[in-house]
């Protein structure tokens, strides 16, 4: 299913209008659609709606959520239960902008730098004109770019507040909150034009000229650069260095009184072309032909380098068949450089790289003086600390004991690690105070099984709880860069959807692929009762309006989510059945004993065998006034059905995550027997090679199959050498 949401934005919430349409383009008319929101993890509400005829559904998301999350459950055309999550945005109720002083304060009687940063509803920058006044008098107009940035010098009298006015492109405006001014105190002004030095500038004022020393110190990650001293006697204090002392990237400009107290402190960008890897990326051929063998050769390093050994990536894709834009995208000069030292969302962090090698040294800087101003801990300049984090050598497989049934830790307990292969191949370990035990320094491949055994310390007994830590891996959703984050991505790429479907279709024609074979159609008149024997039904075990087995139930979390939409008159409202005649609670019965309908979300699962729906009067009547609004008849596991769900004392099975080998990028080699061409090759994505290694006179190379599309490929190069030293190469492939 393809979705299409768009919203509006209302005095209490934000309706979502969400369009349902197939891979075709149909729109999935009249279908009844659970949904729950969720925020910050936790299931807030739970509803259900129906879709009109063109396959839309609206949902209202309160502004009180801070951090949404829509998830539909509704079956398509097939039948087929389909799971949608969409992550709702709480957008804000006009454009913002705020303002930054340059080194952090506004000092009367003095010049200075100001910065702008502008957002649309959807927090994404917006061009705009900020003028700032004090009483009659304009003081300056900023303009921000296309990213709502900019920045702009101005004088400021005195101590009277700013009146500051954001006028927004395409229409719009708002106040914007003036920084305090300041009589007495610091500035800086900072110039990061000049190709081969740096140079900042110390604004004091008068009260502050006390002939103490300043120290300028330029630093990054703890590491010191460059450290200039001066006598504070003047108002306005100059520094500068040679810029190829410098890293490449954001070092930190600070300002340090005589006590070695910073005073005021400035990010800047620094960028050398020399300090980047030298290459030369050669192809064997001007142009190339469908289904033709490219070779790429790479020779990196300088003829003074005594070693060239690096690692390097690249990536060969159709630009004609996928849909991508590379501003809008990062690469390895973007997240080396920038990301990892500017906080928040940089959007279209490409947009500060030129294709030929050069940067927009104005547009940075206007990054760097909004989102790049940070407080550091001096205390851990110059200090070897121990790492937060260690790093991850090994495998390790890891959990608590607990005593049985409750939340307390069984501390010293003796734990096992079994092999299945080999009973009696095991390693043991003690779980400590809090129930925390280890194996590391493990390695096995990955799908293996384990069990771990434990048992108490003092009498050996196997009453324990054991719960296995698993490695959850990294979240799906970063929700920094949130602003810019498409989430109809399968509309986004419904093309490239569309063009893996007839790839796909061509690997099972050619039986590469396994496909799902056509039988016969055989018609079954026995009816099979889903219902138990022992179904505590006053009417009979399986006899029912409608009744859902639990092979039904088998792939669901919860039993009110899974019931949702599935049942024949019942809708659920905050995991609460009702029933669609009287828009009244229905009584929920669980093995002959009447529960409260609000507690069905509490049942796990896994112990129901059948669920009956009594609404019918021929059903309900012999329930008496327990039958009035109608009945949900459960039916527990018993038996040989009901052994899956045990989990026997003691003794746990696990599968953690291994090794995996190494999976090599598929490429066609076209010298094959004829039968096994391809008629059409619809590939997108061209070519991956994940390890280029070059060896010690820089050289690496590899090939890759051009498909049956033409056009232009693109090849994106990435790596580092020993050095350190950056390589980023985009070149293209023509195939006609």
């Amino acid at each position: 299913m393809v979705t299409h949401t768009t919203f509006e934005q209302r005095e209490k919430d934000v309706l979502y209008k969400i369009k349902l349409n197939s891979l075709k383009g149909l729109p999935l008319a009249k279908r009844r659609v659970s949904y729950t929101i969720q925020n910050q993890g936790k299931e807030v509400e739970r509803r259900s709606t129906t879709s009109s005829e063109d396959g839309v559904i609206h949902i209202g998301v309160s502004h009180k959520y801070s951090d949404p999350l829509i998830q539909l459950r509704f079956e398509n055309s097939d039948k087929l239960v389909v799971n949608k999550i969409i992550t709702a945005v709480n957008p804000q109720q006009v454009a913002v902008t705020e303002i930054f002083p340059e080194g952090g304060k506004l000092i009367a009687g003095r010049i200075n730098n100001i910065a702008a940063k502008s957002l649309n509803q959807q927090g994404l920058g917006i061009k705009s004109t900020v003028v700032i006044k004090q009483g009659a008098d304009t003081l300056g107009v900023l303009r921000t770019n296309e990213l709502g940035m900019g920045a702009s010098s101005v004088f400021i009298n005195d101590t009277i507040p700013l009146q500051i006015t954001a006028y927004y492109e395409g229409g719009g405006e708002s106040l914007v909150e003036s920084p305090k001014i300041h009589d007495s105190g610091y500035s800086i002004v900072v110039n990061p034009r000049h190709n081969t030095r740096l140079f900042a500038q110390l604004n004091a004022s008068s009260g502050q000229l006390d002939n103490s020393d300043v120290y300028f110190v330029v630093h990054h990650l703890g590491e010191v650069f460059f450290v200039s001293r001066s006598k504070l006697n003047k108002e306005e204090v100059v520094f500068s260095m040679d810029k190829e002392k410098l890293p490449m990237g954001v070092v930190t400009i600070s300002i340090l009184n005589s006590n070695f107290q910073p005073i005021i402190e400035r990010p800047v960008f620094n960028y050398n072309p020399n300090q980047l890897l030298r290459h030369v990326v050669t192809l064997d051929k001007a142009s190339y032909g469908k289904r033709e063998n490219v070779k790429v050769s790479l020779l990196v390093g300088n003829d003074t380098d005594s070693l060239r050994f690096g690692a390097f990536s690249a990536s060969v894709f159709d630009l004609s068949r996928v849909n991508t834009s590379y501003s809008q995208q990062g690469d390895i000069l973007s997240t080396l450089l920038i990301d990892n030292d500017v906080k928040g969302n940089i959007e279209r962090p490409n947009f500060y790289f030129e294709e030929d090698g050069s940067i927009k040294v104005e547009d940075l800087d206007y990054l760097l003086l909004t989102q790049g101003w940070r407080n550091l801990d001096w205390t851990s300049v110059g200090v070897d600390a121990k790492a937060k984090y260690q790093p991850e050598k090994n495998l390790k497989i890891s959990g608590y004991t607990k005593k049985i049934g409750r939340s307390k830790p069984e501390p010293n307990a003796n734990v096992q690690l079994i092999s299945t292969k080999n009973f009696f191949d095991f390693i043991d370990t003690t779980s400590n105070e809090d129930g925390y035990f280890e194996f590391n320094n493990l390695v096995f491949p990955d799908s293996i099984k384990f069990l771990i055994s434990a048992k108490d310390g003092v009498k050996g007994k196997n009453n324990i709880d054991i719960i296995f830590e698993e490695d959850r891996g990294f979240p799906i959703f970063n929700r920094l860069n949130i602003a810019q984050r498409d989430w109809d991505i399968n509309r986004k790429y419904l093309e490239n959807l569309e063009s893996s479907k007839e790839f796909f279709a061509e690997l099972e024609r050619l039986g590469i692929k396994e496909k799902a074979i056509a039988i016969e159609e055989v018609l079954v008149t026995r009816k099979q009762n889903k219902a138990p024997e022992y179904s505590s039904n006053l009417n009979g075990a399986g006899n029912a309006d409608q009744i859902i087995s639990a092979e039904e139930l088998s792939t669901c979390v919860t039993l009110d989510m899974c019931l949702s939409g599935r049942l024949l008159g019942v809708y659920f409202q905050n995991g609460i059945p009702y029933n669609t005649r009287g828009n009244t609670p229905m009584q929920v019965v669980l093995d002959g004993m009447y529960i409260d309908a609000e507690n069905l979300s509490m049942i796990n699962i896994t112990d129901i065998e059948s669920v009956e729906v009594l609404r019918n009067v021929n059903y309900t009547t012999i329930y008496g006034s327990y039958g009035a609004n109608g009945l949900l008849i459960l039916t527990s596991k018993r038996g040989v059905s009901a052994m899956g769900t045990i989990s026997p004392k003691g003794i746990l099975t696990v599968r953690p995550q291994g090794f995996q080998l190494t999976k090599t990028f598929y490429k066609p080699a076209y010298d094959v027997q004829d039968g096994l061409k391809y008629n059409t090759d619809l590939r997108s994505s061209i070519h991956w090679e994940p390890a280029i290694v070059t060896d010690k006179d820089g050289k690496a190379s590899f090939d890759f199959f051009t498909s049956d599309n033409l056009g232009k490929y693109l090849l994106i190069i990435e790596g580092i050498d020993l050095s350190g030293r950056i390589l980023h190469k985009k070149m293209e492939v023509v195939v006609e």
